[in-house]
């Protein structure tokens, strides 16, 4: 199959195949890589920096102060939809090339967790622990591709929508642009804030993916060292002095995992803490202009996006809960091991071991709101406040009247 031998990874391998972790981010850090944010490589050096040039100016540094240049030079000529949704962009733009230099600089940590999995794989020797582990891989990066497609088709939409109408999607500010002065200047600007976008979008999936890709997988190794403790003290064949050794081989099988959740710690609380800051507005904004402005054409492009923005946080926030309870479930197959009537100094190993346990994997955002579901719905809802604070004060009106008046 064609698709197959192009992409491998999204397809689940034999359970003879040895256990590779790491490529549950392979076309994530190969899209890192061309988002230009890597070391270049010595073959292409120029042609990378030209490329990490080209795509960075014009997606991370000049998209947000294009948009906000274009309010202040043309807010009078928006009509409401429109600039609701430039500005329900504008956020998320912000906030993306916000994350693009969190990761940007945090970068070497994602090479440092691969490195942790490929500690934690030679741990997987059984069959049927391979098999979780090639599921976990194939499921991440279908998961990538899929958040892929939804940021892609959104800004197409958006695209073609504004485009039907014969105005520029967004109408960021470019020098010596003006759109309205001809075709060829209004095809040059839509192409511009296309290219952008779609830059953009194509940064905002790898620095929104990137949680899901490496905590899927660890899952996965959670499960298999779930059936490890739980197996503990179970053969017959073994004498003491080899039941504490496979004791103290799980408590190195855990500080792994602790080690692997650092490395991974600093860039998530970063990102995750500035999506949180934005997101209820965005989709505030969003809401408002599906339900009092948006046209069909700009209702779909709109809907599109409300799935882009949900999509980055709401997957991890739901896994960040489902670890919790695999932290707890790590706790009760260490006491249903077979303990009872073990030497003194394997039980205390044990009861040490299983205090470690029962702390929790959590994630913070910059330590200042835990990262879980019930978080992701607080921030949600402020969407809800800014619809109604909208329609209590009659903004909606007031933004209408100027264009009914014209």
């Amino acid at each position: 199959m064609e698709l197959r031998r192009i992409f491998p990874a999204l397809f689940t391998r034999s359970e003879d195949s040895p256990a590779r972790s790491r490529d549950a981010t392979l076309y994530l850090l190969r899209c890192i890589f061309f988002m230009g944010i890597r070391k270049p490589p010595a073959r292409y050096f120029l042609a990378y920096v030209l490329w990490s040039f080209a795509l960075n100016f014009c997606s991370t540094f000049y998209q947000p102060i294009g948009f906000l240049t274009g309010y202040i030079s043309h807010l009078s000529e928006f009509s409401p939809g429109e600039f609701l949704t430039s500005l329900q962009v504008a956020f998320n733009a912000w906030s993306c090339s916000t994350k693009v230099l969190i990761v940007w600089a945090l970068v070497r940590h994602f090479d440092e967790a691969n490195a942790i999995l490929d500690e934690m794989d030679k741990r997987v020797t059984e069959p049927g622990e391979r098999m979780q582990v090639h599921r976990a891989v194939s499921l991440s990066n279908r998961i990538f591709f899929f958040f892929m497609a939804v940021y892609m088709v959104y800004a197409t939409n958006t695209f073609l929508s504004a485009i039907f109408i014969g105005r520029p999607p967004y109408q960021n500010y470019y020098p010596y642009l003006d759109w309205r002065s001809s075709r060829l200047h209004l095809g040059l600007q839509a192409g511009l804030e296309y290219f952008g976008m779609v830059g953009a979008c194509f940064q905002d999936v790898c620095v929104d993916c990137y949680p899901v890709n490496f905590i899927l997988v660890l899952r996965a190794h959670m499960s298999i060292f779930e059936e490890r403790l739980r197996r503990l003290g179970t053969d017959p064949a073994e004498n003491q002095e080899q039941r504490y050794e496979r004791l103290v081989e799980c408590i190195h099988d855990h500080k792994v995992i602790l080690r692997f959740v650092d490395s991974l710690r600093p860039v998530i609380s970063g990102t995750i803490f500035v999506q949180f800051l934005v997101v209820g507005l965005v989709l505030g904004f969003t809401l408002i202009n599906i339900v009092l402005f948006a046209n069909l054409a700009s209702a779909i492009a709109a809907l599109s996006f409300m799935a882009a923005v949900l999509l980055e946080t709401t997957p991890f926030c739901i896994l960040c809960n489902y670890l919790t309870e695999d932290c707890y479930k790590l706790a009760d197959a260490l006491f249903q091991s077979k303990w009872i009537g073990a030497e003194k100094r394997y039980q205390k190993t044990l009861m040490y071991f299983l205090q470690k346990l029962q702390q929790p994997i959590m994630f913070m955002a910059m330590n200042v709101f835990p990262i879980s579901v019930g978080t992701n719905i607080s921030v949600t809802k402020f969407s809800f406040s800014v619809f109604t604070l909208v329609k209590q004060m009659n903004i909606a009106e007031k933004l209408a009247k100027p264009e009914e008046d014209e």
